[in-house]
């Protein structure tokens, strides 16, 4: 349908150095990712949450029992700069992409998080689009919060 986001974008100011804020989201993903409330595949077998910052590392998540689920594999890493791994959720036939740059700022850096990639899910790729354009604040504002931890 005309219109339908295919393209998912966020973005936040974080009060910490690119370097520290880059850390933060992927080698301290665990400390702020909101799987307690239900951002999580495993749901309440959820534990831990990954994302390994190099190219081939992998974005899973590992639950209660021990078993894990990758959602995604980095296909790009250049610390403190960006972070490009791909997206598939279990029952997708296709994975998107997610960017995440790390732009210095006064005072801090920007992050901006961008999840493309929704057209390669068919007919269903705006109604997930919508879905993730739903979620990633509550995420991004997750992460927002750990930042203000750490700082």
């Amino acid at each position: 349908m005309a219109g339908d986001p295919v393209v998912v974008r966020q973005s936040i100011f974080v009060e910490l150095p690119a370097d520290e804020a880059f850390r933060l989201f992927t080698d301290g993903i665990g400390q702020w990712w909101p799987l307690d409330e239900g951002f999580s595949y495993g749901g309440n077998r959820a534990r831990d949450i990954f994302l390994e910052a190099r190219v081939g590392g992998r974005f899973y998540e590992r639950f209660v029992d021990g078993d894990e689920l990758q959602v995604g594999t980095v296909v790009s890493c250049t610390p403190p700069h960006t972070i490009v791994f791909t997206w598939r959720s279990p029952d997708w036939a296709a994975e998107t992409e997610v960017e995440v740059t790390f732009t210095p700022a006064t005072g801090g850096t920007t992050v901006e998080l961008v999840h493309r990639g929704f057209e390669r899910l068919g007919p269903d790729g705006p109604t997930m689009a919508r879905r993730w354009a739903n979620g990633w604040p509550r995420v991004i504002a997750a992460f927002a919060d750990g930042a203000s931890r750490s700082s």
